[in-house]
């Protein structure tokens, strides 16, 4: 029998900023034909509690539309709220849509593909929004040679332009032809 006492729930509102304002209440659809992603960044933690056993988003909806717990802050749950559920080890956000919910991954990254990097990227320190920028440690290989590469390269210019100049001996023979 399954451990049931580390299930849980959260409740996420769209916070009332300047910057977030317009979000409120818009159907994923309108967000997504906006461009903008369901971000947690966008919203407020204003409810958690353990899932009942048999509870599901449906009835989630539903208590928080017509039965709000005493210490419930947020308004009613509507559409561009976020139910995050966290159980059988996995933290799942669902958007509530007009007519349903959707699942919206990206709720938890502040980059949108941290959680798919994590998962291909050679090196984690690489974490960047670009996907399998590849291994560091052979760019730094690569770059250790280049600097080696350009400071022989130095030395080559430094001999040739010691080859050119004039030794001081010369120099002043030069000098004494000048002014005679």
């Amino acid at each position: 029998m399954k451990n049931k006492e580390n299930e849980t729930y959260e409740l996420y509102q769209v916070k009332d900023t300047p910057e977030c304002r317009d979000l409120m209440f818009l159907s994923f659809d309108r967000l997504s034909k906006l461009g903008v992603p369901v971000r947690g960044i966008h919203y407020n933690k204003v409810y958690s509690g353990s899932l009942k056993s048999g509870e599901d988003l449906d009835s989630i909806y539903e208590r928080f539309n017509l039965y709000h717990p005493d210490d419930f802050r947020g308004h009613s749950l509507s559409v561009s709220d976020v139910i995050v559920l966290h159980k059988d080890n996995r933290d799942q956000a669902y958007y509530v849509d007009s007519f349903e919910f959707r699942q919206v991954p990206e709720f938890f990254a502040d980059n949108p593909l941290k959680k798919v990097e994590e998962m291909l990227e050679d090196d984690y320190g690489m974490i960047d929004g670009i996907i399998n920028n590849g291994d560091r440690r052979k760019d730094d290989d690569e770059k250790k040679h280049s600097v080696m590469d350009k400071i022989q390269e130095k030395k080559k210019e430094a001999a040739v332009t010691e080859n050119n100049a004039p030794k001081p001996k010369e120099a002043a023979k030069k000098q004494e032809a000048e002014l005679s």
